[in-house]
């Protein structure tokens, strides 16, 4: 049971759900209001930050993306969004991982639910638990790095909830 005293922030990768999204099934996708409630399970939220890319080389993709963003933002979202860039890009999880340790350093925080499954994050995992903090991930199974999944504090399995938050 979840205490409703608890303040929670989640931070969402984009690129990683909906990749993940699509490893889980084709044409899946995420109501956001639907999985931010889910997350929050009744405890005290504080914010929901979306990390995503836009592609600046592709007008019409870009306008959408900026529209999806944007619908994000009048849900109440945090939104991060960085331009893609031809070679490997990591600034939006550079991003992610900044916000997640200096709002923890803050005490904003009780509970960061964390929505991936990459492995890059263990290490911020861990600095954040060695601050007395909580951690959940957030994910489906078959995209979750399996350290990051022992790492966090919880798991909680987007298999066994999808059809709660998927998009109709």
């Amino acid at each position: 049971m979840s205490d409703p005293n608890d303040k929670v922030i989640i931070f969402i990768d984009g690129s990683n759900l909906f990749y993940a999204c699509k490893r889980f099934s084709s044409g899946f996708k995420v109501d956001y209001e639907k999985l931010r409630n889910i997350l929050a399970d009744g405890r005290k939220l504080i914010r929901v930050y979306y990390y995503g890319l836009f592609n600046p080389f592709d007008g019409k993709v870009k306008e959408r993306q900026m529209k999806f963003f944007h619908a994000l933002q009048e849900m109440g979202f945090e939104v991060v969004y960085k331009p893609l860039r031809k070679r490997s890009d990591n600034m939006v999880e550079i991003a992610l991982a900044v916000d997640l340790l200096s709002l923890g350093y803050k005490k904003a925080y009780d509970i960061a639910v964390l929505v991936t499954g990459d492995g890059d994050f263990v290490r911020a995992v861990e600095v954040i638990k060695s601050r007395g903090l909580r951690v959940e991930v957030a994910m489906f199974e078959s995209a979750t790095n399996p350290e990051l999944r022992r790492k966090a504090d919880k798991f909680i399995s987007l298999d066994s909830l999808a059809d709660k938050f998927e998009k109709k």
